[in-house]
Protein backbone atom coordinates (compact mmCIF):
# COMPACT_ATOMS: atom_id res chain seq x y z
CA UNK A 1 0.00 0.00 0.00
CA UNK A 2 0.64 3.83 -0.42
CA UNK A 3 0.41 5.44 3.00
CA UNK A 4 0.87 9.40 3.90
CA UNK A 5 1.85 10.02 7.67
CA UNK A 6 1.13 13.29 8.83
CA UNK A 7 2.29 14.53 12.22
CA UNK A 8 4.25 17.32 14.00
CA UNK A 9 7.16 14.75 13.89
CA UNK A 10 7.99 15.24 17.29
CA UNK A 11 10.19 12.45 18.80
CA UNK A 12 11.04 9.29 17.62
CA UNK A 13 8.43 6.78 19.48
CA UNK A 14 5.43 8.93 17.88
CA UNK A 15 5.10 9.16 14.05
CA UNK A 16 8.51 7.64 13.53
CA UNK A 17 7.67 4.61 14.65
CA UNK A 18 4.98 4.56 12.80
CA UNK A 19 6.64 5.04 9.37
CA UNK A 20 9.79 2.65 10.09
CA UNK A 21 7.02 0.03 11.28
CA UNK A 22 4.91 0.29 7.77
CA UNK A 23 7.88 0.14 5.94
CA UNK A 24 9.57 -3.43 7.42
CA UNK A 25 6.09 -4.55 6.24
CA UNK A 26 6.99 -3.56 2.69
CA UNK A 27 4.57 -0.62 2.41
CA UNK A 28 5.43 2.55 0.75
CA UNK A 29 5.22 5.37 3.08
CA UNK A 30 5.60 9.37 2.84
CA UNK A 31 6.45 11.42 5.63
CA UNK A 32 4.13 14.95 6.04
CA UNK A 33 5.29 16.82 8.80
CA UNK A 34 4.40 20.13 9.98
CA UNK A 35 7.33 20.55 12.50
CA UNK A 36 10.10 22.26 9.79
CA UNK A 37 7.31 25.17 9.49
CA UNK A 38 7.85 26.56 12.51
CA UNK A 39 11.11 27.97 11.85
CA UNK A 40 13.34 30.35 13.94
CA UNK A 41 11.05 29.08 16.97
CA UNK A 42 13.95 29.37 19.75
CA UNK A 43 13.83 25.59 21.18
CA UNK A 44 17.04 24.74 19.91
CA UNK A 45 16.03 20.55 19.79
CA UNK A 46 13.33 20.80 18.00
CA UNK A 47 13.40 24.18 15.65
CA UNK A 48 16.02 25.65 13.53
CA UNK A 49 16.49 29.38 15.01
CA UNK A 50 18.83 32.14 14.27
CA UNK A 51 18.37 34.07 17.59
CA UNK A 52 16.24 36.72 16.18
CA UNK A 53 13.49 36.87 18.66
CA UNK A 54 10.78 38.56 16.76
CA UNK A 55 10.62 35.62 13.78
CA UNK A 56 10.60 33.69 17.31
CA UNK A 57 7.38 35.39 18.13
CA UNK A 58 6.05 35.50 15.05
CA UNK A 59 6.28 31.34 14.60
CA UNK A 60 5.82 30.41 18.53
CA UNK A 61 2.56 32.00 18.55
CA UNK A 62 1.15 30.53 15.37
CA UNK A 63 2.16 26.97 16.66
CA UNK A 64 0.34 28.17 19.97
CA UNK A 65 -2.82 29.12 19.14
CA UNK A 66 -2.85 27.51 15.33
CA UNK A 67 -3.39 30.57 13.30
CA UNK A 68 -2.04 32.50 10.86
CA UNK A 69 -0.14 31.98 7.32
CA UNK A 70 2.48 29.00 8.28
CA UNK A 71 -0.87 27.06 9.32
CA UNK A 72 -2.94 27.58 6.57
CA UNK A 73 0.00 26.87 4.60
CA UNK A 74 0.50 23.35 6.20
CA UNK A 75 -3.06 22.53 5.75
CA UNK A 76 -2.46 23.50 1.49
CA UNK A 77 0.82 21.88 1.26
CA UNK A 78 -0.60 18.75 2.69
CA UNK A 79 -3.44 18.62 0.18
CA UNK A 80 -1.09 19.21 -2.51
CA UNK A 81 1.38 16.59 -1.24
CA UNK A 82 -1.72 13.99 -1.19
CA UNK A 83 -2.52 15.00 -4.48
CA UNK A 84 0.38 14.22 -5.65
CA UNK A 85 1.49 11.05 -4.07
CA UNK A 86 -2.13 9.64 -4.40
CA UNK A 87 -1.95 7.20 -1.12
CA UNK A 88 -4.30 4.16 -0.12
CA UNK A 89 -4.78 5.85 3.12
CA UNK A 90 -3.32 8.63 5.27
CA UNK A 91 -2.87 8.51 9.21
CA UNK A 92 -3.05 11.65 10.99
CA UNK A 93 -0.96 11.47 14.20
CA UNK A 94 -2.30 14.01 16.76
CA UNK A 95 -4.02 16.23 14.10
CA UNK A 96 -3.94 19.66 16.17
CA UNK A 97 -2.90 21.70 13.03
CA UNK A 98 -5.27 20.13 10.37
CA UNK A 99 -8.46 22.10 9.54
CA UNK A 100 -11.62 19.92 9.17
CA UNK A 101 -12.51 21.27 5.77
CA UNK A 102 -8.85 19.95 4.92
CA UNK A 103 -9.64 16.32 5.59
CA UNK A 104 -12.92 16.73 3.78
CA UNK A 105 -11.00 17.48 0.81
CA UNK A 106 -8.46 14.82 1.09
CA UNK A 107 -11.34 12.05 1.49
CA UNK A 108 -13.10 13.80 -1.82
CA UNK A 109 -10.16 14.43 -4.06
CA UNK A 110 -8.12 11.81 -3.27
CA UNK A 111 -10.58 8.93 -2.78
CA UNK A 112 -8.68 8.09 -0.25
CA UNK A 113 -9.17 6.48 3.95
CA UNK A 114 -8.28 9.05 6.44
CA UNK A 115 -7.24 8.14 9.96
CA UNK A 116 -6.64 9.69 13.40
CA UNK A 117 -5.07 8.76 16.49
CA UNK A 118 -4.25 10.90 19.36
CA UNK A 119 -1.75 9.97 22.72
CA UNK A 120 -2.87 12.45 24.38
CA UNK A 121 -6.75 13.12 25.99
CA UNK A 122 -8.57 16.20 23.63
CA UNK A 123 -11.76 15.87 26.04
CA UNK A 124 -9.43 16.59 29.62
CA UNK A 125 -11.29 19.21 31.56
CA UNK A 126 -7.84 20.87 31.40
CA UNK A 127 -7.09 20.60 28.13
CA UNK A 128 -6.43 24.08 26.04
CA UNK A 129 -9.43 24.53 24.16
CA UNK A 130 -7.55 26.61 21.41
CA UNK A 131 -5.33 23.53 21.29
CA UNK A 132 -7.45 21.07 20.27
CA UNK A 133 -10.45 22.77 18.50
CA UNK A 134 -9.50 21.74 15.28
CA UNK A 135 -9.39 18.35 16.11
CA UNK A 136 -12.36 18.19 17.79
CA UNK A 137 -14.01 19.68 14.83
CA UNK A 138 -12.42 17.16 12.92
CA UNK A 139 -13.78 14.25 14.41
CA UNK A 140 -16.48 13.79 12.55
CA UNK A 141 -14.86 13.69 9.08
CA UNK A 142 -12.42 10.66 10.03
CA UNK A 143 -12.49 7.08 8.45
CA UNK A 144 -11.80 5.77 11.85
CA UNK A 145 -9.98 7.27 15.06
CA UNK A 146 -7.40 5.00 17.12
CA UNK A 147 -7.90 5.50 20.68
CA UNK A 148 -5.15 5.21 23.28
CA UNK A 149 -7.77 5.57 25.89
CA UNK A 150 -10.60 3.91 26.92
CA UNK A 151 -12.16 6.88 27.93
CA UNK A 152 -11.83 8.70 24.75
CA UNK A 153 -13.76 5.68 23.00
CA UNK A 154 -16.94 6.83 25.38
CA UNK A 155 -15.77 10.62 24.48
CA UNK A 156 -16.48 9.97 20.80
CA UNK A 157 -19.43 7.91 20.96
CA UNK A 158 -20.98 10.86 23.62
CA UNK A 159 -20.20 13.60 20.32
CA UNK A 160 -22.07 10.87 18.11
CA UNK A 161 -19.19 9.39 16.74
CA UNK A 162 -18.57 5.80 16.70
CA UNK A 163 -16.02 4.61 14.30
CA UNK A 164 -13.18 4.21 16.89
CA UNK A 165 -11.40 1.31 18.46
CA UNK A 166 -8.43 0.86 21.22
CA UNK A 167 -4.91 1.22 20.14
CA UNK A 168 -2.64 1.35 23.19
CA UNK A 169 0.82 2.76 23.08
CA UNK A 170 4.22 0.01 22.67
CA UNK A 171 7.22 -0.29 23.08
CA UNK A 172 10.09 -0.63 20.41
CA UNK A 173 11.86 -4.02 20.68
CA UNK A 174 15.15 -2.16 19.36
CA UNK A 175 14.80 0.16 22.24
CA UNK A 176 13.33 -1.23 25.11
CA UNK A 177 15.21 -5.13 25.52
CA UNK A 178 16.27 -7.26 28.41
CA UNK A 179 20.21 -6.85 29.07
CA UNK A 180 21.51 -9.42 30.57
CA UNK A 181 25.44 -9.49 31.56
CA UNK A 182 24.77 -5.91 32.92
CA UNK A 183 27.49 -4.83 34.04
CA UNK A 184 28.21 -2.11 37.61
CA UNK A 185 26.57 1.14 36.80
CA UNK A 186 25.90 4.47 38.61
CA UNK A 187 22.05 3.42 37.67
CA UNK A 188 21.67 0.87 40.25
CA UNK A 189 19.41 1.64 42.67
CA UNK A 190 16.49 -0.27 44.39
CA UNK A 191 13.99 1.60 43.47
CA UNK A 192 14.03 3.87 40.23
CA UNK A 193 11.23 6.55 38.64
CA UNK A 194 12.09 8.26 34.83
CA UNK A 195 9.00 9.97 34.17
CA UNK A 196 7.79 14.25 34.01
CA UNK A 197 6.74 16.04 37.07
CA UNK A 198 2.83 16.63 37.06
CA UNK A 199 1.36 18.11 40.16
CA UNK A 200 -0.63 15.22 41.53
CA UNK A 201 1.63 14.58 44.24
CA UNK A 202 3.53 12.07 42.93
CA UNK A 203 6.68 14.43 44.49
CA UNK A 204 5.16 13.82 47.93
CA UNK A 205 5.13 10.20 47.55
CA UNK A 206 8.68 10.35 46.38
CA UNK A 207 9.33 11.98 49.51
CA UNK A 208 7.69 9.96 51.55
CA UNK A 209 10.05 7.46 50.29
CA UNK A 210 12.95 9.20 50.45
CA UNK A 211 12.20 10.08 54.26
CA UNK A 212 11.79 6.30 55.14
CA UNK A 213 15.25 5.66 53.41
CA UNK A 214 14.43 4.08 50.98
CA UNK A 215 17.14 4.24 47.90
CA UNK A 216 15.69 5.68 45.26
CA UNK A 217 16.37 7.74 42.02
CA UNK A 218 15.07 10.08 40.40
CA UNK A 219 15.33 11.11 35.76
CA UNK A 220 12.84 13.19 34.16
CA UNK A 221 11.60 16.53 33.08
CA UNK A 222 9.68 19.17 34.88
CA UNK A 223 10.71 17.92 38.28
CA UNK A 224 11.98 21.96 39.47
CA UNK A 225 8.71 22.78 39.14
CA UNK A 226 7.81 20.39 42.65
CA UNK A 227 7.79 21.99 46.21
CA UNK A 228 10.63 19.60 46.59
CA UNK A 229 13.04 20.29 44.21
CA UNK A 230 15.56 21.10 46.51
CA UNK A 231 15.30 18.33 48.96
CA UNK A 232 15.42 15.92 45.86
CA UNK A 233 18.41 17.39 44.66
CA UNK A 234 20.10 17.57 47.95
CA UNK A 235 19.13 14.05 48.40
CA UNK A 236 19.55 12.06 45.12
CA UNK A 237 21.44 15.01 43.09
CA UNK A 238 20.86 16.19 39.66
CA UNK A 239 17.33 15.45 38.26
CA UNK A 240 18.06 14.79 34.30
CA UNK A 241 15.88 13.33 31.28
CA UNK A 242 17.24 10.53 30.06
CA UNK A 243 17.93 9.54 26.56
CA UNK A 244 20.31 6.95 25.17
CA UNK A 245 20.42 5.63 28.38
CA UNK A 246 16.68 4.91 29.46
CA UNK A 247 16.99 1.51 28.67
CA UNK A 248 20.32 0.87 30.26
CA UNK A 249 18.82 2.60 33.98
CA UNK A 250 15.69 0.52 33.42
CA UNK A 251 17.36 -2.55 33.34
CA UNK A 252 19.71 -1.37 36.21
CA UNK A 253 17.09 -0.98 39.03
CA UNK A 254 15.22 -3.53 40.80
CA UNK A 255 11.60 -1.73 40.58
CA UNK A 256 10.81 0.35 38.64
CA UNK A 257 7.75 3.10 39.18
CA UNK A 258 5.15 4.46 37.03
CA UNK A 259 2.66 7.04 38.30
CA UNK A 260 -0.32 8.03 35.51
CA UNK A 261 -0.76 11.38 34.32
CA UNK A 262 -4.21 12.57 35.56
CA UNK A 263 -4.47 15.16 33.50
CA UNK A 264 -4.75 12.82 30.48
CA UNK A 265 -6.92 10.37 32.55
CA UNK A 266 -4.35 7.63 31.94
CA UNK A 267 -5.19 4.19 33.29
CA UNK A 268 -1.92 3.25 31.86
CA UNK A 269 0.93 4.57 29.85
CA UNK A 270 3.56 3.68 27.60
CA UNK A 271 6.14 3.30 30.27
CA UNK A 272 4.16 0.16 31.28
CA UNK A 273 5.48 -1.80 28.50
CA UNK A 274 8.63 -0.61 28.36
CA UNK A 275 9.51 -1.68 32.15
CA UNK A 276 8.18 -5.29 31.57
CA UNK A 277 10.31 -4.94 28.40
CA UNK A 278 13.49 -5.10 30.41
CA UNK A 279 12.67 -7.54 32.93
CA UNK A 280 12.58 -5.55 35.86
CA UNK A 281 9.58 -5.43 38.44
CA UNK A 282 7.12 -2.75 37.35
CA UNK A 283 5.24 -1.18 40.34
CA UNK A 284 2.77 0.91 39.37
CA UNK A 285 -0.32 2.97 40.67
CA UNK A 286 -3.28 0.59 40.58
CA UNK A 287 -6.00 0.61 37.67
CA UNK A 288 -7.91 -2.18 36.65
CA UNK A 289 -7.05 -1.71 33.32
CA UNK A 290 -3.35 -2.09 34.00
CA UNK A 291 -4.67 -5.01 36.20
CA UNK A 292 -5.95 -7.04 33.01
CA UNK A 293 -2.80 -6.51 31.79
CA UNK A 294 -0.10 -7.58 33.86
CA UNK A 295 -1.61 -9.46 37.03
CA UNK A 296 -1.18 -8.02 40.34
CA UNK A 297 1.57 -9.86 42.49
CA UNK A 298 1.86 -11.99 39.56
CA UNK A 299 3.24 -10.26 36.88
CA UNK A 300 3.43 -6.51 38.31
CA UNK A 301 2.42 -4.73 41.68
CA UNK A 302 0.35 -1.67 42.40
CA UNK A 303 -0.38 0.69 44.95
CA UNK A 304 -3.18 2.59 46.14
CA UNK A 305 -0.98 5.34 47.90
CA UNK A 306 2.37 6.34 49.76
CA UNK A 307 2.05 3.98 52.57
CA UNK A 308 1.18 0.74 50.54
CA UNK A 309 3.99 2.10 48.36
CA UNK A 310 6.87 2.11 50.73
CA UNK A 311 5.05 -1.30 52.60
CA UNK A 312 5.57 -3.16 49.39
CA UNK A 313 9.02 -1.87 48.41
CA UNK A 314 9.92 -2.90 51.62
CA UNK A 315 8.45 -6.62 51.07
CA UNK A 316 10.03 -6.65 48.26
CA UNK A 317 13.78 -5.85 49.28
CA UNK A 318 13.37 -8.25 51.59
CA UNK A 319 12.44 -10.78 49.17
CA UNK A 320 14.14 -9.99 46.30
CA UNK A 321 14.01 -13.42 44.34
CA UNK A 322 10.15 -12.20 44.12
CA UNK A 323 11.12 -9.08 42.62
CA UNK A 324 12.89 -11.76 40.20
CA UNK A 325 9.95 -14.03 39.47
CA UNK A 326 7.48 -11.19 38.67
CA UNK A 327 9.94 -9.66 36.49
CA UNK A 328 10.26 -12.31 34.35
CA UNK A 329 6.66 -12.88 34.60
CA UNK A 330 6.01 -9.48 33.37
CA UNK A 331 8.02 -10.07 30.40
CA UNK A 332 6.38 -13.19 29.52
CA UNK A 333 2.99 -11.59 29.05
CA UNK A 334 4.04 -8.73 27.78
CA UNK A 335 5.50 -10.71 24.43
CA UNK A 336 2.54 -13.06 24.96
CA UNK A 337 0.07 -10.72 24.96
CA UNK A 338 1.44 -8.60 22.14
CA UNK A 339 2.49 -5.16 22.54
CA UNK A 340 5.04 -3.88 20.39
CA UNK A 341 4.69 -1.39 17.77
CA UNK A 342 4.50 -4.06 15.17
CA UNK A 343 1.79 -5.21 16.72
CA UNK A 344 -0.35 -1.62 16.63
CA UNK A 345 1.33 -1.07 12.56
CA UNK A 346 -0.70 -4.78 12.11
CA UNK A 347 -3.65 -3.62 13.91
CA UNK A 348 -3.74 -0.31 11.62
CA UNK A 349 -3.82 -2.52 8.28
CA UNK A 350 -6.26 -4.78 9.52
CA UNK A 351 -9.24 -1.92 10.06
CA UNK A 352 -8.25 -0.50 6.84
CA UNK A 353 -8.23 -3.62 5.60
CA UNK A 354 -12.10 -3.82 6.72
CA UNK A 355 -13.03 -0.12 5.84
CA UNK A 356 -11.70 -0.60 2.30
CA UNK A 357 -14.34 -3.84 1.94
CA UNK A 358 -16.99 -1.45 3.16
CA UNK A 359 -16.07 1.11 0.92
CA UNK A 360 -15.51 -0.79 -2.38
CA UNK A 361 -19.45 -2.08 -1.72
CA UNK A 362 -20.47 1.38 -1.46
Amino acid sequence: MKILIVADWQGTVYAEAFYKTFKLLGHEVKRFSWKEYFKHYQYSDRYETDGNKLKSFYYKFQNKFIVGPVVHKINSDLLKTANTYQPDFIFIYRGTHIFPETIECLKREGSCLVYGYNNDDPFSSKASKSLWRYYLASVPFYDHIFSYRWKNIKDYENLGYKKNSLLRSYFIEKNNFYIKDIIKNDYMHDVIFIGHFEDDNRDMTIKYLLDNNIDIKLYGPGWEQSKYYSFFVEKMGKISPLYEEYNLALNSAKIALVFLSKLNHDTYTRRCFEIPATKTMMMSEYTDDLNSMFEMGKEAEYFKNKEELLQKIEFYLANEKKIIEIGNAGYVRLHSDGHTVLNRVEKIIAQYNIDHKEKDYE
